[in-house]
C-alpha cells in the first residue's frame, strides 16, 4: 500500500518554486535580490508599494521571497507589522493578512473563513476571490473532505463569461486542478494567451507578453503536469530580458522595480527548472 503524500500548500509550493528559480542564478544576481528584497521593507517592518508606502498586498510578495531566502531578520520584522495591524473591510487584505499569519505562526488565524468567502465583494471579481478563497482555505485546512467537496461542486458549475484574462484563466486551473477536475481544456485555454515572439500576453488580442501573465500561465501548466518544452526557450528569454538591479519588471513597458514582479519573475523561473 503506497503511503499518502504529504500535501504541500500552494503557497508553499510558490515558496519552493522560488527556491529553484534561486538556485538557477549566479551568486552576484542572488545577492541584488536579496538586497533588494531587505530594502523595500520600511521602519514600520512591512514591505512597500510602488510609492514607497508599507502595505499588506506587497507584504504578501516580500514575505513569500524573504521566505524563499530564509531571510530571518526581515520575516521577523514582518511579524510586528502583522501583529500591529489593524482589522480591515477590505477582502483581499484579509485574505492576505491570513496568508502572512499562517505564514508566520503555528498558530491558526481567527476568523470565519467561508463566511468571509459568502461576503462577496463587489469590487473584487469572482475568479480572484475564489483563487485567495482557495490559497487560504488550502493552508488552513488541507484537502479537508466535505470542504474539498464544497469547492469542487462551486468549480464545476462555475462557468465565467466574457473575455478573461490569463491570470484568471490560470486561477481556475489552479483551483480545478486541486479539487480533482479535469483541466486539459483550461490547459489549452492558457496555451492561447502564448506570443512566440515575447511570452504569455494578459489578452490574446495584445501584441506583447507580461511577467505576470507568463509566471501564473506557468504555474499552472507545470502544476497540471504540461509539457512546456515548446514554451520555455522564449519565456526564459523573456525573464532574462526583463531582469535590472536586484528585481524583475513587468514586461509591458514599465521600468518600475517592486516587490510583486520580482515575485513573477521568480516564479516562472522556477516553473521552468527543469527546462533552463
Amino acid at each position: 500500500m503506497k503511503p499518502v503524500p504529504r500535501h504541500i500548500p500552494i503557497y508553499r509550493q510558490f515558496i519552493e518554486l522560488l527556491k529553484s528559480g534561486i538556485n538557477l542564478l549566479d551568486e552576484n544576481t542572488q545577492l541584488e535580490i536579496r538586497q533588494f528584497i531587505s530594502g523595500q521593507q520600511n521602519a514600520g517592518c512591512g514591505f512597500v508599494d510602488r510609492g514607497g508606502k508599507p502595505d499588506l498586498y506587497y507584504s504578501l510578495f516580500g514575505f513569500w521571497l524573504a521566505s524563499a531566502f530564509n531571510m530571518r531578520k526581515e520575516l521577523d520584522r514582518l511579524k510586528h507589522f502583522i501583529q500591529d495591524k489593524k482589522e480591515t473591510k477590505n477582502q483581499v487584505e484579509q485574505y492576505v493578512m491570513q496568508l502572512i499569519h499562517l505564514g508566520l505562526s503555528s498558530e491558526k488565524p481567527s476568523g470565519n473563513l467561508l463566511k468571509m468567502f459568502l461576503k462577496r465583494a463587489p469590487q473584487v471579481n469572482f475568479p480572484y476571490q475564489l483563487f485567495l478563497f482557495l490559497l487560504v482555505f488550502d493552508a488552513r485546512y488541507g484537502k479537508k473532505q466535505g470542504l474539498y467537496l464544497l469547492m469542487r461542486l462551486i468549480l464545476f458549475f462555475f462557468k465565467p463569461h466574457g473575455n478573461l484574462p490569463c491570470s484568471m484563466v490560470a486561477a481556475l486551473t489552479v483551483a480545478k486542478h486541486e479539487v480533482g477536475l479535469d483541466t486539459q481544456s483550461m490547459s489549452q485555454k492558457l496555451l492561447a494567451f502564448f506570443d512566440e515572439k515575447s511570452a504569455f500576453k494578459t489578452f490574446e488580442q495584445l501584441q506583447t507578453g507580461d511577467m505576470l501573465s507568463t509566471a501564473v500561465a506557468l504555474f499552472a501548466l507545470q502544476k497540471t503536469g504540461f509539457d512546456l518544452r515548446l514554451v520555455a526557450p522564449k519565456c526564459l528569454e523573456f525573464i532574462q530580458q526583463h531582469y535590472a538591479d536586484g528585481a524583475f519588471l513587468s514586461g509591458d513597458g514599465d521600468q518600475t522595480c517592486d516587490l510583486e514582479y520580482t515575485f513573477y519573475g521568480l516564479l516562472a523561473l522556477g516553473s521552468l527548472g527543469r527546462y533552463a
